[in-house]
């Protein structure tokens, strides 16, 4: 359906664009009255027209009209805005200050349009909104008092601000003019005796925060008169200011001015945050909570209480209002609930950060958890991620599980019987720390053992998941084998079952992913004990079917941690004595050493890589990074207003002929023996998706296991007390695979050197 995609786009939209434009031209002269939902709809309607090459031909010669008599009134403090902002100054914020809130306002939708005139048809349009703006400035500057306009100012200010990702950029043509800017235009309203304007000037402040004052006293200025506004009379200053207060924590002497009036600050963001029920002061709590780390410990038991009694009262008044859920309280719900989500990630950062004080977290634990269990009992599946978040870092930062935390865990069980099937992603974290941290108790408890079972069996089992959450399981059954080796021989069969259920289907798997961590659900049984995993095998008859697919997807192990299980798994068989080995793998022991061999050319590799993305995100960069907007040609060229370039958006009006062409298309209704398969070539890599991703902060036990030492000792062994498999392998070794073999053996020898001279060294 594309040549009726281009019959619309060449003889239909022309007709609609001109219908449009003359209602903005009526609108503009007063001659037609438009309610905000319409002027929100027309400028969606022209940011799109602005990106398509054939609508934009029709917009352009209106442009300077559009950005000064539609634009611009949206932009502006209106007299509704001061009716809200006097009446109900909490819904001022929630409204004005969140876009989400505000999400399908004239104010966002005119925003946006400003944004696409600006970034795609810059050539030209910018020069034009820079002078419009400028000239709105400077007729306030140099008004007299009682001749000036505030919400002219303030609407200028606003177009301003929503240009920030671009102006601010160190390639804008007006960068150098940014300070002079804020000098002029700005920084004099934080005085201003309208609030509406004190608050404006401190949200355009914030959005060009990044801008360089030579003058290092000025910021020391700005920093006075945003900390003195955080106690402004008006509510939204209030909260305006602590959202400037953000940014500027970067630098180092306003953090040694904010540090002695850290506990103070604190409690005016608390008290803001109690005056607001939303999450807007969320993200600055939780970033002061990260920069002043080192700084909470003395009073880090009292925030968090003041934050959990904060949470408790939002969400006592939400759940009271769940039963008779009507139309008006909706939205008071969902912001309270936003509102306690950004308390919960505030909660979370402060544990995170207080890793190095394990009695601070344990006196935490007394405050934080009464809250994790009012959820998980309540049911508030909104907060499933934050709690569990809390109780992971609680269990990482201190490297145990308390007994506060042990008790907490029947209730999470409970939760998982309930709903928590579909939020086992967000519940894993802190079941494998109660594994990793708690392995006493799970290796000794049969109850523990029991409930940690079902959940992995009813994940596996359910018609309720998808891959994703089975992938989960499996890393669950995985920190079970690794952590309780030799203590938990009765869990094996069961989790080898779970696995060959879809491993020995050949189509009840769909992704590599879980592929590859179903074949290490029996890698690492085979790890753990490789007598009792071959025995289930066998008993079964899965033994051929197993290492068949094992092998045969070996190409999928991509990360350092597969291909460390994949060895230490293969190895182990290869302990086993010939005689003891089921007759199927007795056929197939070369190949099974010739997987071993495969697997470490590899490893290397694969250690590298990881180890340079851990560099890379452990390290960072310096450098700072410029903003994604781009400035084609020299600097000047922006401001010559010269001839419109159609192509400013490159592939726009072909995707949208395509998305027309979709549009109609619905409309219109269209629509052998082991042997041998071990050694085999083929691979199952085109029936899955691409290989997984390394995760360089994945910690098990593997991690201070070494391969090449580990198939030294294998070897050295099995000459010693296996001679038959070794012979065996040894034999079938080509001449290229033996060299390769004396190699790995070298690096052994090397890694050995190295470690007993390290061990001499300490």
């Amino acid at each position: 359906n594309m040549p009726f995609a281009k019959l619309f786009t060449a003889n239909f939209l022309p007709q609609l664009v001109q219908v449009y434009l003359k209602q903005v031209e009526g609108y503009a002269t007063g001659q037609v009255w438009m309610s905000l939902r319409v002027r929100s709809l027309v400028a969606m309607f022209l940011s799109d027209c602005v990106k398509e090459k054939s609508s934009w031909k029709l917009v352009k010669p209106h442009t300077e009209g559009i950005v000064s008599h539609f634009i611009f009134p949206q932009m502006c403090f209106s007299r509704a805005d001061q009716e809200l902002w006097e009446d109900n100054p909490v819904e001022y914020v929630q409204k004005r200050i969140d876009p989400l809130d505000d999400f399908g306002s004239p104010h966002v939708a005119a925003s946006s349009l400003l944004i696409d005139l600006a970034v795609d048809r810059k050539k030209s349009t910018l020069s034009f909104i820079l002078s419009f703006i400028n000239n709105v400035l400077t007729t306030y500057a140099q008004s007299p008092a009682e001749a000036r306009d505030p919400r002219a100012k303030d609407g200028a200010l606003n177009m301003m601000g929503a240009l920030c990702g671009g102006l601010c950029s160190r390639k804008s043509p007006i960068y150098d003019t940014l300070p002079d800017f804020l000098l002029t235009h700005v920084l004099p309203e934080f005085k201003s005796q309208l609030g509406f304007l004190r608050a404006r000037a401190l949200d355009t402040y914030c959005r060009y925060s990044s801008v360089q004052f030579q003058d290092k006293q000025v910021l020391g200025s700005i920093f006075e008169s945003v900390f003195g506004l955080l106690s402004d009379p008006e509510l939204p200053v209030r909260v305006h200011a602590a959202l400037a207060l953000q940014p500027m924590i970067e630098n180092e002497d306003v953090r040694d001015v904010l540090s002695s009036h850290l506990p103070q600050v604190m409690q005016m963001f608390l008290n803001l945050t109690n005056e607001i029920d939303s999450d807007t002061i969320s993200p600055v709590i939780e970033e002061f909570v990260e920069v002043f780390a080192d700084r909470m410990e003395p009073f880090a038991v009292q925030l968090a209480q003041q934050l959990c009694d904060t949470f408790m009262r939002v969400m006592s008044d939400a759940v009271s209002k769940v039963p008779e859920i009507t139309s008006a309280n909706l939205d008071d719900i969902s912001d309270k609930t936003m509102a306690a989500m950004g308390v919960l990630k505030t909660l979370g950062t402060l544990v995170l950060n207080l890793e190095g004080s394990p009695e601070v977290v344990y006196n935490l634990e007394e405050v934080l958890f009464p809250v994790v269990r009012f959820v998980l009992e309540q049911r508030l599946v909104d907060l499933y991620d934050e709690v569990f978040e809390i109780l992971d870092c609680c269990m990482f930062a201190v490297k145990a599980v308390s007994a506060n935390a042990w008790g907490l865990f029947e209730s999470i069980y409970t939760c998982f019987t309930n709903d928590g099937i579909d939020f086992i992603e967000e519940m894993l974290p802190s079941l494998d720390n109660y594994v990793s941290y708690g392995t006493d108790v799970v290796t000794s408890n049969s109850e523990v053992q029991a409930r940690l079972f079902n959940i992995i069996e009813t994940v596996m089992k359910s018609d309720r998941v998808g891959e994703n959450d089975r992938v989960c399981a499996c890393k669950l059954m995985e920190a079970i084998m690794l952590h309780g080796r030799s203590k938990i021989d009765g869990m094996i069969p069961g989790f080898i079952s779970l696995a060959a259920a879809y491993l020995l289907s050949s189509d009840a798997i769909e992704t590599s992913h879980f592929l590859v961590h179903a074949l290490e659900v029996v890698l690492n049984a085979l790890h753990y004990n490789p007598s009792i995993a071959l025995t289930v095998l066998e008993q079964y008859k899965w033994t051929e079917g197993i290492f068949t697919r094992l092998l045969q997807s070996s190409s999928k192990f991509s990360r350092v941690h597969d291909k460390k299980l994949m060895i230490l798994g293969l190895t182990a068989v290869l302990s086993i004595p010939a005689a003891q080995l089921p007759p199927a793998l007795q056929n197939g022991l070369p190949q099974l050493f010739e997987g071993v061999l495969q697997t470490f050319r590899t490893l290397d590799t694969a250690i590298e890589s990881r180890e340079a993305m851990q560099r890379m995100y452990e390290g960072g960069s310096d450098d700072e990074i410029d903003e994604e907007f781009e400035w084609d040609g020299n600097e000047d060229d922006d401001f010559e207003g010269g001839e419109d370039e159609d192509d400013d958006v490159d592939n726009y009006e072909s995707e949208y002929l395509q998305h027309l062409a979709s549009k109609a298309s619905k409309a219109l209704g269209g629509n052998t023996d082991l042997e041998n398969s071990l050694g085999s070539d083929d691979d199952e890599d085109d029936e899955y998706d691409e290989d997984l991703d390394e995760d360089y902060s994945l910690d098990t036990p593997l991690d201070h296991i070494d391969a090449y030492l580990v198939l030294q000792d294998r070897l050295t062994e099995m000459q010693a007390h296996n001679t038959r498999t070794y012979n065996t392998i040894m034999q079938s070794l080509s001449a290229e695979n033996g060299q390769f073999l004396q190699s790995l053996i070298a690096e052994a020898d090397q890694k050995r050197i190295s470690q007993a001279n390290g061990n001499s060294q300490q």
